[in-house]
């Protein structure tokens, strides 16, 4: 059948069988490659979340962070004699 000179006749139970097997082998090849691409996305998965985790924690910090630093920054200002008409 590969070679197309199969093509419209008719297959003896050997030929069947070779034909069914050589399936069943493409088949078990496919099934291991989206195994490995299931293992592959469950770990993208898992570390997305982990990142997920520390961009919120960051969020947090900066969000904590940035008026303690714009009062330091004032206060920097203030003694220099910069304010906010160079800004």
């Amino acid at each position: 059948m590969t070679n197309g000179k199969k093509l419209g006749k008719t297959f003896s139970v050997t030929e069947v069988g070779t034909l069914i097997e050589s399936l069943r082998s493409e088949f078990r090849v496919v099934a291991e490659g989206v195994l490995a691409l299931r293992k592959d996305v469950d770990e993208l998965k898992s570390r997305v979340s982990a990142l997920e985790v520390e961009v919120r924690l960051l969020k947090d910090v900066i969000r904590v962070a940035i008026p303690s630093i714009n009062v330091r920054l004032s206060n920097l200002e203030a003694k220099v004699g910069v304010g906010a008409a160079f800004l």
